[in-house]
C-alpha cells in the first residue's frame, strides 16, 4: 500500500498555527503588563500607591494564560517600567539598597506566582487526562455491559427457538407418524380389497408428504436464522413464474370452487431470483389465500415493474385479518384466525426468502374485505 507524504501546505499549516499561539501568549503578556503600568500612573495622582501592586496580577495573568515565557517577559518589563517610572532618580535604571531589596521580593513573588500557576496548569490538564481515561473506561466499561446484555438475549432466544422447534417436532410430526403406523397395522392385519388399499396409501402418502413438508419448513428456518441460507439466483421470467404456480394450484382452486386469476406483466419482464425459493415463496402465499377464501371467492396473482424491482401481489376475497394480528403474521409458529392446520413456519419462511433475495414483504388487509400479501424481487434488467 503506498502512502502519500504530505505535501509543504501541510506541514506549514500546524507550524504557522502553533507561531500565531505563541505570538498571541507574548502579546497577553504585554497587554497586562502595560494595563499595569496604566492603573499604577492614574492611581498616583491621588496619593502613594505601591509600585507592584497592579505588576503582581499582571505576572499572574501571563503566567496562567501564556506560561513560563510569557510570565518571565511580564516580570522583566514590570521591573524596567518601574525602575524608571516609580524608583528614583526618574527615567534611570539605577537602584539604591532599598529599592534593590524591593525588586528582589517582587522577584520572589514572580517566580513563586509562575510556579504556581505552571503546577496549577500541569494538575488541570492531568485531571482533564484522567477524567477523559476515566470517560473512556466507563464508555468500554457501558459497551461491554450491553454487548453480554445483547449475548445473553441471544441466547434467551435461542433456546426459546430450540424449545419451539422441539415441541413442533414432539407434536405436529408425531401426529402424521401416527397415522402412517396406524395405516401400515391396518395394511399388515387385515386382508383388503384393491380400493381400499389404495385409501390407506393414499393416507400413508399424505402424511408422509406432510412430515416431509414439516421437516424442510424446520430446516429452512433453521438455516435463515443461522444465517446460512443460500440461493441459486439465476434470470427468471415472470410469465414463467405464472405459468408454473397456475399448473400447480389451479386444479386445488378448481376443487374448492375457488377462481385462480393469474394477471402476469409484460413478457420482456423478468427477476434475478432463485426458481425454486420463487416457487415456494409464491407457494406459501397462494396456498394461504386458497384456505382461508370460500367457496366462489377469488384468489389473483398479478406482478408488475416497479423501478429496480418487481412487486408481486397475493389478493384473497377472505376474511381478512384482524388489526392486532397484522404485527405477528410474520412471526415464527404464530398462526392467524386460530387457524391449526399449520405450524405457523410458511409466512416467516417467505419473508426471509424474500428478504435473502433483497425484496421485502407485507400485508395490506381490511376484516371482511380480504387481505393482499405483497413482495417485491429485483428486476433483472436492473442488477
Amino acid at each position: 500500500m503506498l502512502i502519500s507524504e504530505p505535501n509543504d501546505a501541510e506541514v506549514t499549516k500546524p507550524r504557522s498555527v502553533n507561531i500565531r499561539l505563541v505570538l498571541a501568549r507574548f502579546a497577553l503578556a504585554l497587554a497586562a503588563t502595560a494595563i499595569a503600568l496604566g492603573a499604577t500612573l492614574v492611581l498616583r495622582r491621588d496619593g502613594p500607591t505601591p509600585s507592584f501592586l497592579f505588576f503582581v496580577p499582571a505576572v499572574a495573568l501571563s503566567a496562567w494564560y501564556g506560561g513560563v515565557g510569557p510570565s518571565a517577559l511580564a516580570t522583566l518589563l514590570a521591573l524596567v517600567l518601574i525602575d524608571i517610572n516609580f524608583f528614583a532618580p526618574g527615567g534611570s535604571l539605577r537602584v539604591d539598597r532599598i529599592e534593590a531589596l524591593e525588586i528582589i521580593a517582587f522577584l520572589i513573588v514572580s517566580v513563586t506566582i509562575t510556579a504556581t500557576m505552571t503546577a496549577l496548569q500541569r494538575a488541570r490538564a492531568l485531571a482533564e487526562l484522567r477524567a477523559t481515561e476515566l470517560k473512556k473506561l466507563n464508555e468500554e466499561v457501558g459497551r461491554s455491559y450491553n454487548d453480554e446484555r445483547e449475548r445473553r438475549r441471544v441466547a434467551e432466544l435461542m433456546a426459546q427457538a430450540r424449545e419451539e422447534v422441539l415441541a413442533v417436532v414432539a407434536h405436529d410430526l408425531r401426529n402424521p407418524l401416527n397415522i402412517i403406523v396406524s395405516t401400515a397395522d391396518l395394511l399388515l392385519e387385515e386382508r383388503l380389497d384393491r380400493f381400499k388399499k389404495r385409501q390407506l396409501l393414499s393416507v400413508m402418502l399424505r402424511s408422509a408428504r406432510q412430515m416431509n413438508r414439516l421437516i424442510a419448513d424446520l430446516l429452512d428456518t433453521v438455516r435463515l436464522q443461522a444465517g446460512r441460507f443460500t440461493l441459486d439466483v439465476e434470470e427468471v421470467p415472470v410469465k414463467t413464474i405464472f405459468t408454473q404456480t397456475e399448473e400447480a394450484f389451479r386444479p386445488l382452486a378448481a376443487n374448492r370452487s375457488i377462481e385462480l386469476v393469474a394477471v402476469p406483466p409484460p413478457d420482456d419482464v423478468a427477476v434475478r431470483a432463485d426458481p425454486f425459493r420463487v416457487s415456494q415463496i409464491i407457494g406459501n402465499l397462494i396456498g394461504n389465500a386458497l384456505k382461508f377464501t370460500p367457496e366462489r371467492g377469488t384468489v389473483t396473482l398479478r406482478a408488475s415493474p416497479n423501478g429496480h424491482n418487481v412487486a408481486f401481489h397475493v389478493s384473497d376475497t377472505g376474511p381478512g385479518i384482524a388489526p392486532a394480528d397484522v404485527e405477528h403474521l410474520f412471526d415464527n409458529f404464530w398462526q392467524a384466525r386460530n387457524d391449526h392446520r399449520g405450524v405457523g413456519l410458511g409466512l416467516p419462511i417467505a419473508k426471509g426468502m424474500v428478504e435473502a433475495h433483497g425484496g421485502m414483504i407485507w400485508c395490506e388487509t381490511r376484516p371482511g374485505q380480504g387481505s393482499t400479501f405483497s413482495f417485491t424481487l429485483p428486476r433483472a434488467d436492473a442488477a
